[in-house]
C-alpha cells in the first residue's frame, strides 16, 4: 500500500483551468476514484478558494497559493505541498524517488480516453476543446480554426514546442493544457520573448540552469527586439538549451529549452530577419516600425513638426513633410496631430516617400 497518494487539480496555465473545470463537473466520481486508491492518506491539492464544499471524509484538501504554476506538475514539488511547505522541486519527475508516493491527475482518475486542452491565440473557436491524447495538429486545427493565414501552433507547458503548417499531418501525445495558434500577424521573436517572460515568473529559482538560464535566453530575445541581437546568440541560445535540458532540476527549465529549440529549427529565418535585416515581417515589434508621411495625402500644415519633441520632421509650410527616420523616437504624438491621416506606421514593407520636403500639389 501507499503511504500517500496525491491528485493535483492546480492548473499550469491560469487560462486553461482544465483540471479545475473537470473537477467541478465530476467532482464525485473524482473523489471516490481517489478514495479508492489504496494509501495512507490521500490528498487533492485544488487552486486557492477552488473546493467550496464539505470535505469528503478521508481526503485532505490543500488550497495551493497560487491559481497557477508549472511546479505543481512535478512530483517532488506537490509532495513537499503535501508537507505544508512551498512547491520547490529537487529533481525531475523521472527520478522521483521520495518515498512511498504516488501522484495522479484529475483526468487518470476519470479514466479519460481523451485529453481536454485550451486552445487561445488566434483560433476562431477559442475555449476548452478534448482531443484524443494521441492526435495531430490538423486535428486541432480543423476543431479550432484560425483567424488569418496559419503560422504555426504553440504545445505549452510541459511540451514546449511550436509546429509549422509541415507537421500538421504528425501524430503526438498531448500532455499539455494549453494550446495557441498563430497566425501571419504573429511575430515569432515577439511570440518567443512573451513565452521567456512567462517561464522567467514560474522559475523557483533553486537551480543555476533552470532559473539564470531563462534569464540569459530572456536577454538574448530581448536585444534581439531591440535591434541589439547578433547571430551568435543563436547558437550560444542554442548551447545554453541543450545544457538546460541536461542540467535543470525540473520539467519547467527542460520545456523552455525545448520551446526556444523549436522556435529556431522551424522559424530560425523570420528570428534572423530580425538581426541581419532589422526588420519585423509582422509588424509586430516596435523598435523595427518606422513613421512615414505619405506624399498624395500631406498638406504641409506644419501640425506633426510642431509636436514633434525629436525634432525629426522636416518641411515647412506648403511643403510635403518627411520624417528623419534616425531622429524619430517613435512616440506617434505627430499621428494624432495630423488631421489629414497622412501619417502611417510601416513593417518590413515600406511606402515611397520623397527624400527630401518638396512642395505640396495643392
Amino acid at each position: 500500500m501507499m503511504d500517500i497518494i496525491i491528485c493535483n487539480a492546480v492548473p499550469a496555465y491560469h487560462e486553461a483551468p482544465v483540471s479545475p473545470k473537470l473537477l467541478k463537473e465530476n467532482k464525485e466520481n473524482i473523489v471516490k476514484a481517489l478514495l479508492r486508491e489504496p494509501a495512507n492518506i490521500h490528498y487533492l491539492i485544488v487552486p486557492k478558494d477552488g473546493w467550496g464544499w464539505d470535505k469528503p471524509e478521508g481526503l485532505t484538501i490543500i488550497e495551493a497559493s497560487h491559481k497557477s504554476g508549472f511546479t505543481y506538475g512535478n512530483l517532488f514539488a506537490l509532495k513537499k505541498v503535501s508537507e505544508g511547505e512551498k512547491p520547490i522541486p529537487l529533481c525531475r519527475n523521472d527520478a522521483f524517488t521520495v518515498g512511498e508516493c504516488m501522484v495522479v491527475t484529475v483526468e487518470e482518475l476519470l479514466n479519460a480516453g481523451k485529453k481536454n486542452v485550451y486552445v487561445g491565440g488566434k483560433a476562431e473557436n477559442k475555449g476548452i476543446l478534448d482531443f484524443g491524447r494521441i492526435t495531430t495538429p490538423a486535428e486541432i486545427l480543423a476543431s479550432s480554426g484560425v483567424q488569418g493565414n496559419f503560422k504555426a501552433m504553440y504545445f505549452g507547458h510541459p511540451m514546449g514546442i511550436f509546429i509549422n503548417e509541415t507537421m500538421l499531418n504528425q501524430p503526438m501525445e498531448l500532455t499539455t493544457d494549453y494550446i495557441e495558434i498563430l497566425n501571419e500577424t504573429d511575430c515569432m521573436l515577439d511570440f518567443l520573448l512573451k513565452t521567456a517572460d512567462r517561464y522567467g515568473k514560474e522559475a523557483c529559482g533553486r537551480c543555476l540552469f533552470g532559473h539564470e538560464g531563462v534569464f540569459q535566453i530572456r536577454m538574448f530575445l530581448t536585444d534581439m527586439t531591440l535591434k541589439k541581437g547578433k547571430i551568435s546568440d543563436l547558437d550560444l541560445m542554442l548551447e545554453l538549451c541543450h545544457e538546460m535540458q541536461q542540467q535543470s532540476l525540473c520539467e519547467a527549465g527542460v520545456s523552455i529549452a525545448n520551446t526556444v529549440e523549436s522556435a529556431l529549427e522551424h522559424f530560425k529565418s523570420e528570428i534572423e530577419e530580425h538581426i541581419t535585416r532589422k526588420s519585423c515581417k509582422a509588424g509586430v515589434c516596435q523598435k523595427f516600425l518606422t513613421f512615414h508621411i505619405l506624399p498624395d495625402l500631406c498638406t504641409g500644415c506644419n501640425e506633426c513638426s510642431d509636436v514633434c519633441e525629436d525634432d525629426a520632421i522636416l518641411g515647412k509650410k506648403k511643403f510635403i513633410h518627411i520624417i528623419d527616420q534616425e531622429e524619430c523616437s517613435g512616440c506617434g504624438d505627430c499621428i494624432d496631430a495630423c488631421e489629414e491621416k497622412a501619417i502611417i506606421i510601416a513593417g518590413a514593407v515600406k511606402p515611397k516617400c520623397p527624400k527630401k520636403p518638396i512642395p505640396c500639389k495643392n
